[in-house]
C-alpha cells in the first residue's frame, strides 16, 4: 500500500523530478516513515514549482532549474537526514541516546572482559628459595639429622593389616593413651614384633634426634612445571611420625621389663626429634613436631607413675629432656604461611596497572576446593564468566597485598601472647578479623588463611606439657632425694631441682600444684580459663581427654583413660 502511494505521488510530477525525489529519500538511508515525510514535502515543493507550466516541456525544463538549486543529492540528503533528526521528539532522542550508550558500554565491557580475561602473572620472586634460606641454619652438614631421617624412613615398615595399623598407630594419641600393659597377649606379641621389625629404622631414627638440626630443602615435583609454594613436597613426614609411634611402643615394652633407663631414653629420642620438626617452615610440620613431643611427655609421665627411678636417673632425665630447648620452647612460627600467600598473590594476580594488578579469572582454582573450581579443558571454559565475574569483584593486588600485611604483622605481634593474655586484652582472633572482610572482595584470604588462633594455642599447650613434664621428673627427683614432695614449686625452684616454674598459658601464673599426703597434683586450667579443682575434661562421649573446655588439663597423676 505505501509503494502505491509513493507511486501515485510521483506520476504528476515530471520524470526527472520523480527520479531526484526518489534517489534523496533512498540516499537518506533513514527510517520508512522519515522518508515518506521527506518526499510528501519535495513533491508538495516540486509541485508548487510546477504549477504555472503548461506544457510537459515547460514543466521537465523547471523541474531541471530547481533539481540544480537543490545542489548535490548526497548533500541535499544528509542535511535532511540531520533536520528530521533535530526535530525528533525529546523522548525519542533520549532514548536513541541511552541505546546507542548502551551499546557503547556493551561493546567496551565486552573488550574489557577478554583484556581482563587474558591477564598474565609475572613470577618475580623464587619464595621456595627463600623459605630454604630461612630454615637453614649456618651449621656443619655432618649435624643434619635429615639424612638419618631419610633413612629410616625408607626402612620403616608400616603394617598391612588394617586392624592391627590402628592399633600400632594409636601410641601417642591424643585423649588414647593406650598403654602396653594393658593389651591382650596376643597385641602384645604382635606389637612386639612389629617393632622388631623396625629395629633399624629406629636405630637411624635415633641417630637422627641425636644432631643439633635438620635441614631438609623444599623441593617440587619434577614434573610440576608451575612449583607454586603450596606444591612443596614433604616426603616421609608421615613415616617419620610413625617411626615416633614406633619408640612410644619400644618405650613402654622397656618399662614392662624394667629397663627404665631404656625406657626413658627412647622417649627423649621422640621428643628430640619433635624439636627438629617443630622449627620448620610449614604449618604441617611444626603440629607433626609439637604432636611427637607431646607423645614423649605423655610417655614419661606414665613411666614415672608406674615406676620409681633413682634419684641419680631422674636427675639425668631432666638434664636431656630441659637440654632439647636451649633457647625455650619453640612455638609456631607463621612465616612460611606469609610467603605462601605472597608466591600465590604473585600467580594469580597480574602486576602492574591500576591496583597494582587484578586477580586472573581461573588462575585461582588451584587452591579452591569447590567442585566447579577444580574443572579442566572445555568445562573449565564453560565457568570461564563465572570465574571473571568474581576475579572484577575482587579487590586488586595492592589492596589485598595491604590487607594481608595488616593481617599477618597483627598475627605476628599475636602468636607470642598466651591465651589468657589475648582474652585479658580482649583480642580479636584470627577468625574475626578474616570474617569481618567482604568474602567476594577478599575470598583469596578467606581461602588461604588458616584458623591459626586453635594452631597458636596448640604452641602454648605444648610448652604447658613440656614444662610440666619437667616439673614432674623434679618433684620424683625431689621426693626420692628428701623422702617427700615439696610444700610449693618455688621450694622446688629454690632447692635446684627446677630451673623455672611452669606457666599455666590459661592463667598466666604458675601450673596449680597441691601436695597431698603421699602424692601431689599438678593441672592447668584449661581452654574454659577456671580452676575446676583439678577435675579433667571430658569430650562429648564421656571419655577423658586434654585440653577440654570442661575442666582442667591434669599431668600428674596421669589421667586414666
Amino acid at each position: 500500500m505505501a509503494k502505491r502511494d509513493k507511486q501515485n505521488d510521483l506520476q504528476h510530477l515530471s520524470p526527472s523530478a520523480a527520479v531526484f525525489i526518489g534517489r534523496v529519500v533512498t540516499k537518506m538511508r533513514y527510517r520508512r516513515k522519515v522518508g515518506q515525510d521527506v518526499q510528501a514535502e519535495l513533491v508538495a515543493h516540486f509541485e508548487d514549482g510546477l504549477k504555472d507550466c503548461a506544457t510537459d516541456e515547460d514543466r521537465e525544463q523547471t523541474a531541471l532549474r530547481l533539481i540544480a538549486d537543490f545542489g548535490d543529492i548526497k548533500l541535499l540528503a544528509l542535511l535532511l537526514r540531520r533536520a528530521k533528526k533535530r526535530c525528533r521528539p525529546l523522548w525519542r532522542t533520549a532514548i536513541t541516546r541511552t541505546l546507542q550508550t548502551f551499546g557503547v558500554l556493551i561493546i567496551g565491557f565486552v573488550l574489557y572482559t577478554i583484556w581482563f580475561s587474558t591477564g598474565k602473572p609475572v613470577i618475580s620472586v623464587d619464595y621456595t628459595a627463600l623459605l630454604n634460606k630461612m630454615n637453614r641454619p649456618e651449621l656443619r652438614d655432618e649435624d643434619n639429622a635429615w639424612p638419618s631421617y631419610k633413612n629410616a624412613a625408607s626402612l620403616f615398615i608400616e603394617p598391612n593389616d588394617p586392624d592391627f595399623k590402628k592399633l600400632a598407630f594409636s601410641a601417642g594419641n591424643s585423649g588414647e593413651r593406650r598403654k602396653f600393659t594393658d593389651l591382650a597377649d596376643n597385641e602384645k606379641q604382635r606389637i612386639a614384633e612389629w617393632v622388631e621389625l623396625n629395629q633399624s629404622a629406629w636405630n637411624e631414627f635415633a641417630a637422627g634426634s641425636a644432631k643439633s638440626y635438620c635441614y631438609r630443602e623444599y623441593t617440587h615435583d619434577p614434573n610440576d612445571q608451575e612449583r607454586w609454594l603450596l606444591s612443596i613436597l614433604l616426603p616421609n613426614l608421615g613415616d617419620i611420625r610413625n617411626l615416633a609411634r614406633v619408640g612410644i611402643w619400644r618405650s613402654q615394652i622397656a618399662a614392662e621389663q624394667g629397663r627404665i633407663h631404656q625406657a626413658l631414653g627412647d622417649s627423649i629420642a621422640v621428643a628430640r626429634a619433635g624439636s627438629h620438626w617443630q622449627g620448620k617452615g610449614t604449618l604441617i610440620e611444626q603440629l607433626v613436631g609439637t604432636a611427637m613431643t607431646r607423645m614423649a611427655c605423655n610417655q614419661i609421665a606414665s613411666i614415672l607413675e608406674a615406676h620409681d627411678p633413682p634419684g641419680a636417673l631422674l636427675e639425668q632425665t631432666y638434664r636431656q629432656f630441659s637440654d632439647i630447648y636451649p633457647d625455650g620452647f619453640t612455638l609456631m612460627n607463621m612465616e612460611g604461611e606469609r610467603l605462601t600467600f605472597m608466591d600465590t598473590v604473585q600467580r594469580v594476580f597480574t602486576k602492574g596497572g591500576f591496583g597494582g594488578g587484578h586477580l586472573i579469572p581461573g588462575a585461582w582454582t588451584y587452591i579452591a576446593d569447590e567442585q566447579i573450581y577444580s574443572l579442566e579443558g572445555q568445562d573449565k571454559m564453560l565457568f570461564m564468566p563465572l570465574y571473571a565475574a568474581e576475579s572484577m569483584i575482587h579487590a586488586r593486588r595492592d589492596k589485598t597485598i595491604a590487607k594481608a600485611n595488616e593481617f599477618y604483622s597483627r598475627q605476628e605481634k599475636y602468636v607470642k601472647m598466651t591465651p589468657h593474655q589475648k582474652r585479658a586484652a580482649n583480642i580479636e582472633t584470627a577468625h574475626n578479623m578474616i570474617s569481618s572482610l567482604s568474602r567476594y572482595r577478599f575470598f583469596l584470604l578467606h581461602m588461604l588463611v588458616p584458623a591459626l588462633d586453635r594452631v597458636f594455642e596448640f604452641g602454648f599447650r605444648g610448652k604447658a606439657s613440656y614444662q610440666a613434664t619437667l616439673t614432674i621428673l623434679a618433684l620424683q627427683r625431689f621426693q626420692a632425694e628428701k623422702g617427700q614432695y615439696p610444700g610449693s614449686l618455688s621450694q622446688l625452684l629454690a632447692a635446684g631441682f627446677l630451673d623455672e616454674l611452669p606457666m599455666d598459658p590459661y592463667s598466666d601464673k604458675p601450673l596449680v600444684y597441691k601436695k597431698s599426703n603421699e602424692d601431689f597434683t599438678l593441672y592447668s586450667l584449661g581452654p574454659n580459663f577456671e580452676d575446676d579443682a583439678g577435675q579433667p575434661g571430658k569430650t562429648e562421649k564421656g571419655r577423658l581427654k586434654d585440653w577440654q573446655d570442661n575442666g582442667d588439663t591434669v599431668f600428674w597423676p596421669v589421667p586414666k583413660t
